[in-house]
């Protein structure tokens, strides 16, 4: 412990009962830890497993004139060491125990029920009635199909609690309009992956029951591909971007109707960010998208494609200075929905084109499973149904959007 060293955690400025903090979030584990502002500036920074205590207690002194400061060091490390974020032995055996067990299960347990909804299926039920018949909500789906045809949607991945109507809007355009019996869901790698697609033949928890992977389908998937998209597996274990559709699709469909799926996870786009060594990305992207539509094809089955995504991530979370006042967020909104016309006219060139013309400098999160979609897809016209911006106490703000595709 002399040379700390955080592992690769989220980290983000949050406002507890008015003073400062750092939330660091671990993506292994569901306990966040929260250290003031202060500690986190003078001390937690300085933890990258080359400032040795001796050397972060003299930066601090340098700036402070304090040299009484190692036993609050001593005790920041003891903090996060107990709650497993710092790079070492006992955090590598927690992971590896993590890993192991995730691998030799069928299940993918849901990590989220209970937290982000309401873990009672009857409870559950009248939390996700309640999205529907909202004001922001589109009304409950009628009972039977008005059209059929339905070839894919968008749907946030947002937190449920908070952007449970938007989701609504896309599932209600599912329950009326799509005979699908097998839903390929693209979802976000939150967590980095060596590969641009992740997938998994787990058996997916919900509260409303299991929902089984067409392994089928998936084995024939991956076998017309170079890369093993099974290599970051583990990714799939508490991401939530797949098993939020989940909760909607069983809600739809308890009982009423035999659904599988096909799970995947889409990793950024270094290109979005500026990269240009990006040949690799672009040699796995032509060749999971071909090996899809391929399978799609030769499956025989009714599909319809989900894009689990959220839009712009801008403000004081993601690192942004700019003051989210409502001049900005109806800007916002502007440049969210110019990009989207690209979708609705299945234009995704032109879609990868407006996000990459300022670098992504809006941060959309959901552009790889977008762009990924709009290749899949064999749809004719696109339609925006519900576009939302949340704005929470850190002046960031996070914008979402339900569309469908016929």
């Amino acid at each position: 412990m002399e040379h700390p060293k955080l592992r690769l955690i989220d980290a983000f400025p949050i406002e507890i009962s008015g003073q400062q903090a750092v939330c660091l979030r671990d993506p292994y584990n569901t306990k966040n830890s929260f250290v003031p502002r202060k500690i986190f500036d003078d001390i937690v920074r300085y933890f990258d497993g080359n400032h040795s205590v001796s050397d972060i207690q003299n930066i601090y002194t340098q700036r402070h004139g304090e040299n009484d400061i190692q036993q609050t060091i001593h005790q920041v490390i003891e903090e996060l060491d107990k709650n497993l974020l710092l790079d070492n032995n006992r955090s590598r055996d927690f992971i590896k125990k993590l890993k192991d067990d995730f691998r030799n299960s069928t299940i993918r347990k849901d990590s989220h029920a209970g937290t982000a909804y309401e873990a009672d299926r009857d409870k559950l039920k009248e939390q996700i009635d309640g999205f529907f018949t909202s004001a922001d909500g589109p009304g409950k789906p009628s009972s039977s199909n008005k059209v059929t045809g339905l070839k894919g949607v968008i749907a946030p991945h947002i937190d449920i609690g908070v952007g449970g109507s938007c989701f609504a809007w896309a599932h209600k355009e599912i329950a009326e309009s799509s005979d699908a019996e097998l839903f390929i869901i693209l979802g976000i790698a939150h967590t980095g992956t060596r590969n641009l697609f992740v997938l998994t033949d787990k058996t997916f928890e919900t509260p409303f029951g299991n929902v089984e992977t067409d392994k089928e389908f998936l084995e024939s998937l991956h076998k017309k591909n170079k890369t093993d998209y099974f290599e970051d597996e583990f990714v799939h274990k508490d991401e939530h971007s797949i098993g939020f559709q989940l909760v909607f699709l069983k809600y739809l469909y308890h009982q009423k109707k035999n659904f599988s799926i096909v799970p995947i996870l889409c990793s950024s786009f270094g290109e979005a960010e500026g990269d240009n060594n990006n040949s690799r990305q672009i040699s796995q992207f032509e060749e999971f998208v071909s090996a899809l539509k391929k399978t799609i094809k030769e499956s025989k089955k009714k599909v319809c494609v989900i894009a689990s995504v959220d839009l712009a991530h801008v403000g004081s979370r993601f690192g942004d200075q700019e003051l989210q006042d409502e001049a900005y967020l109806k800007r916002l909104r502007s440049e969210d929905t110019e990009m989207l016309k690209y979708a609705e006219l299945l234009d995704a060139e032109g879609f990868r084109n407006s996000i990459q013309k300022d670098h992504n400098s809006r941060k959309i999160c959901g552009y790889p499973a977008i762009y990924t979609l709009l290749n899949v897809i064999e749809a004719s016209e696109g339609k925006l149904l519900k576009y939302s911006q949340y704005a929470d106490q850190t002046n960031s703000t996070v914008s979402f959007a339900s569309m469908a595709f016929y």
